[in-house]
């Protein structure tokens, strides 16, 4: 299991935060997502056999959000 912390614009509010979290949640091989609203980050716990960072990007640029890099 491997632990990155990503950091993310675009997040106003807690249904923001729900979203991303949901999001991310939802990708195979992620075991857990918290999402911090005021330090507009996301620390994701996931297989790195199975999921990737690529696919956490994606699926937060698909909830609407950006990824700062």
């Amino acid at each position: 299991m491997v632990t990155e912390t990503i950091k993310i614009e675009g997040m106003m509010c807690g249904h923001c935060q729900a979203n991303v979290e949901k999001s991310i949640g939802a990708i195979t091989g992620v075991s857990e997502v918290k999402v911090d609203l005021a330090a507009k980050q996301a620390t994701v716990t996931f297989d790195d056999s199975v999921a990737g960072l690529d696919a956490i990007k994606a699926a937060v640029a698909d909830a609407g959000y950006t990824v700062v890099v």
